[in-house]
């Protein structure tokens, strides 16, 4: 499944089919040397720290697409609001003239301003040919972060909200604006369609956003306990005093706590997830 948000995950996915291609290739059997065993640790750390760039970088686009929306949605409560009380008294067979003129601009303002806030919910992740645009309010598909090729997938429902939420354009005469003020939120073009549509979002976007957030920062975590376990073990190349061998020794258990810590939390993410494509991130570790 290809991401709209993930603007890292080609890169991991590179390198670790590159890795693959090398190892599979025939080559004649001899004794590693000292410095291509280092070059090959090396190139470990560094597959290793893309993982977790990866990982953190699409779960961080993710977060900023749930928060652009939500305070798009924000916005948009607030505008339909506007546009019921303007509807209401649009609604008022005795309004004629000037004055229905002038409400009817009001409420083209109102509509358009929905337009607007719909639009800022667009962010931009990637850059050059990797660059998307998502937006959780408008997109005709959800939308899936994939980590790396073994973290998991996380995935972010889309409204999928019509331009406008399917206001009509113009309010005609107060039969129109009796059509709009309609009570069935199954409507298509009703204001409580609209409404509703808006309430489900606020919902979903409040629940994505926990999640993504949960994740972020276990995922921070995670990269760092892995760091430090790796620090711990490489050390220096000095010769270590008893006492130094001993504090090493213990920032290396500490870490690997800390790494068991963070791997019991990916696992109850992903226990905790509806979607049943979701592999636990404590792959990260094995």
């Amino acid at each position: 499944m290809v991401s709209a948000i993930s603007g890292n995950n080609q890169a991991v996915t590179q390198t670790q089919a590159s890795s693959t291609t090398t190892a599979t290739a025939a080559t004649p059997a001899k004794t590693a040397s000292p410095e291509s065993i280092t070059s090959t640790n090396k190139s470990t750390r560094s597959t290793e720290a893309e993982r977790y760039t990866a990982v953190q970088q699409n779960l961080a686009n993710s977060k900023t697409a749930v928060s652009a929306a939500t305070t798009a949605n924000k916005e948009i409560d607030g505008q339909l609001k506007q546009v019921r009380d303007i509807a209401t008294k649009l609604a008022d067979e005795k309004i004629t003239g000037k004055d229905r003129e002038k409400l009817q601009a009001d409420y083209t303002k109102a509509r358009d301003s929905i337009i607007a806030s719909q639009d800022k919910a667009t962010v931009k992740s990637g850059t050059g040919n990797n660059a998307t645009k998502t937006n959780l309010l408008t997109d005709a598909k959800n939308q899936t972060v994939s980590t790396n090729t073994r973290g998991g997938e996380l995935e972010v429902a889309s409204s999928k909200s019509a331009k406008a939420l399917g206001l009509p354009e113009k309010i005609g005469s107060a039969a129109d604006a009796k059509a709009l003020l309609s009570a069935d939120d199954k409507k298509a073009g009703s204001l409580a369609n609209a409404e509703k549509t808006t309430q489900d979002t606020t919902a979903r976007l409040k629940k994505a956003d926990a999640d993504v957030s949960k994740r972020l920062e276990t995922a921070s975590l995670a990269a760092k306990a892995a760091q430090r376990l790796e620090t711990a073990k490489t050390g220096n190349n000095r010769t270590l005093s008893a006492d130094e061998e001993e504090k090493r020794n213990q920032a290396i258990e500490q870490a690997k706590q800390a790494r068991e810590q963070i791997k019991t939390q990916f696992s109850g993410l992903s226990q905790n997830s509806g979607n049943k494509n979701v592999n636990s991130l404590s792959a990260l570790f094995s």
